[in-house]
This record gives C-alpha cells, sequence and structure tokens, in this order.
C-alpha cells in the first residue's frame, strides 16, 4: 500500500480541484496518505457512501459526485483490466474520487448549491422595479467541523453521521419521501377543457380520465372503480385535491380544477426540490415549544413536545407589503391594544385618504399628537410629507375599540420590521382564498386561543373572568411571558401534513427566484412576470385603507 500512498500524495497535489481540496489534503495528512476506502476493514464503510451517494435521502438532486468514474474504476479493479503496474495509480484516484465525493455530500447536504447572496440581491432589488420591500433573515450553514466530518471518514458509519446533518429532520424527510412518489408517478392523462362543469351524477368519458388522474395523485382510491360516473368516491377525491392546492372546495370539477390537473408532475417535482432547499436555512429542529407561521399557507400552527396544539388562519402581508420572512420571540401580550399607525402607512395611506375623507380621524377613533400633547391636523399640513424622505412629525394613535386595526390583542415580539400578530377588525378576509391583504403584519383567525395557550406563561395568574374585565375596561393592559416563545415565520409552498401533500402558491414569487439562483439554472437578474397570481392593481382596488 505503500506505493498507493506516494500516488494518492501525487494526485491530491496535482490533479485535485475546488473548494473540498484542503480537506481532503488535511485529512490525507492526518492519515499518512493511507487509503480510506480499501482493505476488509473499510468495506462496510465503502460501501455505506456508495449507497449515500445516490440516496435521495442526502442527494434529492442526483447529483453526479463522479459516480460514473468512481463506477468505471471499480468495474476495471474488479474485472482485472487494469495492468499491475497502474494498479496503484487507479487504487489512489479511486480512493480520491471516494474522499472527495464524501466532502461534496456533506456539503451539498449541510449548504445546498443555491447561491443565498444572490436571492438576496434579487430581493433587494423587488424595491426598485415594483416598489416591494422583501425581507427574508436567512442564516446559511457553514460546513461541520473538520474533526467531526472527517471522524466517519476514517471510522466509518456514514449513515448515521449524514443523518446527524440533516436539517428540519422531519419536514425534510416527509418532502424526500413526496419526491420519491411523484418521480415514481406515471405520466398524468390529458384531460379535456370544457365549458361544462362536472358534478355526481354526471357521465362522461371524461370523467373517467379525470378518476385515473386522481388514482395516479393518490386523491382517489385504487380499488374506487375507474368508470364514466361521477360518484360520491370522486366527489370525496376532488374535495381532497382542491384543499390540497387551496382551490374553492366545491367537489366539482371546472376548468380550473381541470388546469391545475393537467400540469405535469415534473413542475411537483420542481416545488418538492425548491422547499428541499429551503431547509438548509434551517437547524436540524426547533425548541420543543414554538408558534410557526407558513406564509404562503395562510396559517398558523402552535407545536409542543412534537404534537400540534393549534392551527388557525392568518392574513398575512400583501404582495407589494409582503410579510418579512424571520425567527424571533413572543415576550408579552397587550389586550385592548392601541395602533400608532407607521410614518410610511402615513405617507402611503392615510394622507391620500384624509384628503377624501376628512372625517377619517374622528370615525376610527385616530388621534394625533406632537410630543405628548393631542392637537388637530388637516390634510394641507401633512401634503408636504407624502413623497418626502423626512418622518412625519407628528404620532397618529388609533385608540382601542371594535375598530381598532389590531382587534381586542397583539402578540409581540419586538422586532425592526414592526409586525407582529394580532387580531384584526376585519374576520371577513379570514374567508378568503388568499389571506394576503395586510400591509405586512399577521392578523390571527382565533387571537383569543393563541392568548390561552400563551397565558400558561404568563407572569402572574389570569382567569376568564380576568380576562373579560380587562377587555370591558378598554383600557389597554400588558401580560408579560415569564417564558419567551419562539416564533418562526416561514416561507414553504410544499409540505405533508396528516398524510396528505399540500401544494401552495408561490405568492411572493420566492420560490421562482431560488430555483433561478440554483446551480444549472442561475439568472443573474429576476424579472417579475407581468401576470402574476393575484396583480398589485387588483390587490389595491380591493384594499381596505390603513390595514395593518
Amino acid at each position: 500500500m505503500g506505493s498507493i500512498g506516494a500516488e494518492i500524495q501525487n494526485a491530491v497535489d496535482t490533479h485535485l480541484k475546488g473548494p473540498n481540496k484542503p480537506l481532503v489534503k488535511k485529512l490525507y495528512e492526518e492519515t499518512g496518505y493511507r487509503p480510506l476506502w480499501f482493505g476488509n476493514s473499510n468495506q462496510a464503510k465503502t460501501s455505506e457512501l456508495i449507497q449515500a451517494l445516490h440516496d435521495p435521502l442526502f442527494n434529492y438532486k442526483n447529483k453526479s459526485f463522479d459516480q460514473r468514474a468512481i463506477k468505471h474504476l471499480f468495474y476495471l479493479l474488479d474485472n482485472h483490466q487494469v495492468p499491475p503496474e497502474k494498479k496503484a495509480a487507479v487504487y489512489a484516484r479511486l480512493d480520491l474520487l471516494l474522499t472527495n465525493a464524501y466532502y461534496r455530500l456533506v456539503r451539498f447536504i449541510v449548504q445546498g448549491d443555491v447561491d443565498w447572496q444572490m436571492v438576496q440581491e434579487k430581493m433587494a432589488k423587488l424595491k426598485e422595479s415594483n416598489d416591494i420591500k422583501a425581507h427574508w433573515e436567512m442564516h446559511p450553514k457553514a460546513l461541520p467541523p473538520f474533526e467531526e466530518m472527517s471522524r466517519a471518514a476514517k471510522e466509518g458509519d456514514i449513515k448515521h453521521y449524514l443523518e446527524s446533518l440533516l436539517p428540519m429532520e422531519e419536514r425534510y424527510k416527509k418532502l424526500v419521501k413526496l419526491l420519491k412518489d411523484y418521480r415514481r408517478m406515471q405520466k398524468f392523462p390529458k384531460i379535456p377543457y370544457r365549458n361544462k362543469v362536472y358534478k355526481v351524477g354526471d357521465r362522461s368519458k371524461d370523467i373517467l380520465l379525470i378518476k385515473k388522474r386522481l388514482q395516479i395523485s393518490g386523491d382517489y382510491p385504487k380499488n374506487a372503480p375507474l368508470n364514466k360516473v361521477f360518484d360520491p368516491a370522486l366527489r370525496d377525491a376532488v374535495l381532497t385535491y382542491q384543499k390540497r392546492y387551496l382551490l374553492k372546495v366545491t367537489g366539482m370539477v371546472d376548468k380550473t380544477v381541470t388546469y391545475y390537473l393537467n400540469q405535469p408532475a415534473r413542475n411537483n417535482i420542481r416545488a418538492i426540490i425548491i422547499n428541499l432547499d429551503k431547509t438548509k436555512l434551517y437547524p436540524k429542529k426547533f425548541v420543543n415549544e414554538y408558534a410557526e407561521v407558513n406564509v404562503p399557507d395562510f396559517n398558523l400552527r402552535y407545536y409542543k413536545d412534537g404534537q400540534r396544539l393549534l392551527k388557525m388562519g392568518v392574513v398575512v402581508g400583501r404582495i407589494d407589503r409582503p410579510t418579512p420572512i424571520f425567527d424571533d420571540k413572543i415576550e408579552y401580550m397587550v389586550l385592548n391594544p392601541t395602533w400608532t399607525i407607521p410614518d410610511n402607512l402615513i405617507k402611503r395611506d392615510l394622507i391620500h385618504v384624509l384628503r377624501e375623507e376628512p372625517d377619517y380621524l374622528r370615525e376610527h377613533n385616530i388621534h394625533v399628537f406632537r410630543g405628548n400633547k393631542e392637537i388637530e391636523i388637516s390634510p394641507e399640513i401633512l401634503d408636504p410629507y407624502e413623497h418626502s424622505k423626512k418622518r412625519v412629525p407628528f404620532r397618529f394613535v388609533q385608540f382601542p375599540g371594535e375598530s381598532n386595526a389590531l382587534g381586542r390583542v397583539k402578540f409581540m415580539f419586538p422586532n425592526k420590521y414592526a409586525v407582529y400578530l394580532h387580531d384584526t377588525d376585519n374576520k371577513s378576509l379570514m374567508s378568503r382564498r388568499y389571506k394576503v391583504y395586510s400591509s405586512g403584519c399577521m392578523r390571527v383567525e382565533r387571537p383569543f386561543d393563541l392568548m390561552h395557550i400563551l397565558l400558561e406563561h404568563a407572569k402572574g395568574n389570569y382567569s376568564q373572568n380576568d380576562i373579560a374585565e380587562i377587555i370591558a375596561s378598554n383600557k389597554p393592559s400588558t401580560i408579560k411571558l415569564s417564558k419567551p416563545i419562539p416564533v418562526h415565520i416561514l416561507y414553504f409552498t410544499v409540505y405533508e401534513e396528516d398524510g396528505l401533500a399540500y401544494f401552495k402558491n408561490d405568492i411572493y414569487m420566492y420560490d421562482q427566484i431560488i430555483y433561478e439562483s440554483s446551480q444549472g439554472h442561475k439568472k443573474a437578474t429576476f424579472t417579475v412576470p407581468k401576470k402574476r397570481l393575484i396583480t398589485i392593481k387588483k390587490q389595491k382596488k380591493s384594499q381596505k385603507p390603513l390595514s395593518n
């Protein structure tokens, strides 16, 4: 093996390139350039690595990692097709390829192949092109310590070590399983577009195609009849499908449902892969108690000890005022909150509204202060500030009450974006399909359910009567938490829950930006498509003034 060691040393110095060269060189220096993947003692370790290189659990993008070259060299050696004088060089070449592939695989598992700096730059440029302030606090990971990575390469137990590196492990593994399912799916049958809406009792050859299509995706049972009759079993399948894709839940098949049914499986596969890429920005798991808002899903979930205690709808930021994606901790709650209108909303919304509705402040219980003194104000005084970079030198405060934009309770995690979770005075928005109507904050469907969970961590005891009395007083009251509760604002458009796969629309176009910043698909700039699911212009028309 001495000559193999010399060949390895020579190959490391002369042939190896790329970001892993220092890691590979240091590892071989530590082991005296001994082969890491040959000999009886290394067989299990080598087999584990070769399996891991093409296992979707670790390599869900089917990256090459020199697998073809590795396989070819093994074939030559196993079939005695290498002359004796060249064997040492071939063994060295193979050992080096395996070591480099190992580090490349670790790097992919931990960091992926998305240029997150490019993603951030594209998001920042949305401000220039579309007047959109998009924020996502990304935390790409560094590689694990060299000693930790190298221990597995030297001692074995490769699979166990690689699994220890998986980000958001539970979510990640579900996405990988989903990816395998969609890669195995047969081609979807094409369903003709008709003006007719199919419902229970209808008969058509199209219904047979719909049943076949929904059976492939698992919505229609495998043992259910494949015929031309729209029966209750098909209605149930359509309902499930509509819920999974956030379509209008009717149990009938119209042009919209047909459009979605005709989308090829490759679209689902791409979406799953993009969401797997996003997991690399997060740890292996969150702590044992936390709140999670998944923005494209319009839902808040509360978890404790691995169990979901709560799930409810949320209204999030509209397309031109997206809810920022970040992590924080809920520190306190405010009952009967006041709302101090942010400077940007005064300029973007309020000044314009006051010109058209001079009594708007009085009708909405909004008071104006200069310093601590309440004053009367006219639109003319505010005009110079509408397009100015200077801050408006007045405070506009909406007092507590039924018309308050924050409703009766807000959940505070002080942050630089001035966004938080809160109740709302406009409950009707919760019934909308796309709940994108706020100016960045997240309006909660059942705020008192969330409040009662958080009261377990309150400093002091609060009974239902205590809460009722505080609300009846119409005066602001703060309830501090003895234990801050983590809150994660996320952006996952694909997930699995309760045995079903859900695919949500890329409302802020972040998935597209990530895709166009990943290896093999990079584009220098991002262009917002002219046609979007929800247009900014349409949103502005339906937007209630001064919505938080």
